[in-house]
């Protein structure tokens, strides 16, 4: 087998390998786009049920100037993402933090109508859609970059010919 017919096979090898990376980019992107209409139908959702909450309980209960400002006494935040690896791919991931944590349900009162808590429980579920989203973002620019590589070493076969 002389040098040509290894870069040839080498050439074809990578034009598979590319082509299979491209399809995979299309696929992440399209999986990217449901994950984002899935947080804007979620957001929508959990607005829905806090104007319900809003309108159940009065303007002033649920507004705006209930939520902390600079000047409220510190506190963590309730979930917090961290960066894990995970069969050699970095991935982001969802933690509760259990320690000197506010619930956000006593800014609005203690008898709260289920609205909130259903409002509550959509924006949770659409930070889990957002971190998915996130994630697959970070295997699109993974991705990219090895597309990128299978270019360039494309170009340096057929330089070599």
């Amino acid at each position: 087998m002389t040098v040509e017919d290894t870069n040839i096979c080498d050439l074809e090898t990578a034009n598979d390998l590319l082509d299979r990376l491209t399809l995979r980019q299309l696929h992440l992107m399209e999986e990217k786009m449901c994950r984002e209409l899935n947080i804007e139908s979620t957001i929508n959702n959990g607005c829905f049920h806090l104007a319900k909450s809003r309108y159940i309980m009065g303007q002033t209960s649920v507004s705006k100037e209930r939520l902390p400002t600079e000047s409220s006494i510190e506190f963590s935040a309730s979930t917090m993402c961290e960066t894990v690896e995970e069969a050699g791919e970095t991935k982001l991931k969802i933690v509760e933090n259990d320690k000197d944590t506010v619930n956000p349900m006593h800014w609005f009162g203690i008898l709260v109508p289920q609205n909130l808590h259903k409002a509550r429980n959509i924006f949770q579920n659409a930070l889990n859609f957002v971190v998915e989203c996130a994630n697959i973002q970070i295997q699109l620019l993974e991705n990219f970059k090895n597309i990128n590589v299978l270019r360039k070493y494309k170009h340096h076969l057929k330089s070599v010919e």
